[in-house]
């Protein structure tokens, strides 16, 4: 089963550890305004790969929108995120 397709992709909700281990320099009010977003894990990791120079592999989707845009805005300033696929 391709696990890249769209169905099979993580609909857990992501939790403050996830964004932590996620994003290692993030601080304590940008946790709570990632989780207010109610991100899944796939969104997460959407923005992970986007963030670390990995957005071509989301070049058919078009430019990040919705909560995936918002939680790049919200950790612009972080200069190191972790792969999720490390």
């Amino acid at each position: 089963m391709d696990k890249s397709h769209p169905a099979h992709q993580d609909a857990r909700p992501a939790g403050s550890e996830d964004i932590r281990r996620l994003f290692r320099h993030i601080d304590d009010h940008t946790v709570v305004a990632v989780l207010s977003l109610k991100p899944t894990m796939a969104q997460l990791e959407e923005t992970v790969a986007r963030a670390s120079g990995a957005g071509d592999m989301f070049a058919g989707l078009g430019p990040e929108h919705g909560v995936v845009a918002r939680i790049l805005e919200l950790t612009k300033e972080l200069d190191e995120v972790e792969d999720p696929r490390e």
